[in-house]
């Protein structure tokens, strides 16, 4: 279950790519479809909650210090998901969100995932 999590979280990741490099392009780019954000949201969502189930039924027990990797990856989506509704709040109230909002975001997503598979390969 921890893996499906992790696949989930990475498609969440890759839609997350591309809403960066199309805000990183700057305000007179074009926006990206619609539905994007709300769709990055969701399977995000979706994957932090398999996460989550899946820290609940218990990781098997392992020998290479990684005990503790699956609560780490659980409170930086945990972070994330604060900063991306920070994020979609300033988008609706201004427009263009925060760069700071962003990069924090993005940062704590992209380090979850980084411990969530180190999880992964080391389990």
């Amino acid at each position: 279950m921890i893996r499906t999590a992790f696949d989930v979280l990475l498609a969440a990741a890759v839609m997350g790519a591309v809403l960066g490099v199309l805000y990183l392009r700057g305000a007179a780019a074009s926006r990206p479809h619609p539905a994007l954000a709300p769709a990055h949201g969701v399977v995000g969502l979706a994957g932090f909650a398999l996460l989550v189930a899946a820290l609940r039924h218990g990781l098997p027990a392992s020998d290479t210090g990684t005990s503790g990797f699956g609560a780490i990856a659980a409170a930086c989506f945990a972070v994330a998901l604060g900063f991306g509704l920070l994020i979609a709040w300033m988008a609706w109230r201004r427009g263009r969100p925060a760069g700071l909002a962003v990069a924090i975001h993005a940062s704590l997503a992209i380090g979850g995932l980084v411990v969530l598979l180190a999880l992964i390969a080391l389990a």
